[in-house]
């Protein structure tokens, strides 16, 4: 029995590169937005609760920019490895 992620090699093997990329923007798009869309929910919420507006919704609004550009970072990393572009090892963006 081989290993659990060969089905999806496997099936990332079969698609067409344009599906392939296609999947890949889709993910980005809903990911970043959300990311963000969450810390302001979470801000806004725990400001009404504790009656301290504005102080986490701003808090957790930046801290939600920062993991979606750490996030943008990752895939864009993820994008250049899977698509057969070596990254070298003294470039400073890694």
């Amino acid at each position: 029995m081989g290993k659990v992620g060969d089905c999806l090699n496997r099936q990332q093997k079969s698609q067409t590169p344009f599906l392939s990329r296609l999947s890949l923007y889709l993910g980005v798009a809903f990911e970043l937005p959300g990311t963000i869309l969450g810390g302001l929910l979470v801000g806004y919420f725990l400001d009404s609760y504790l009656g301290t507006s504005p102080w986490f919704l701003i808090a957790f609004t930046v801290i939600a920019f920062a993991g979606a550009f750490m996030r943008l970072l990752h895939w864009a990393k993820f994008a250049r490895v899977r698509d057969g572009k070596q990254i070298e090892k003294d470039d400073p963006a890694h």
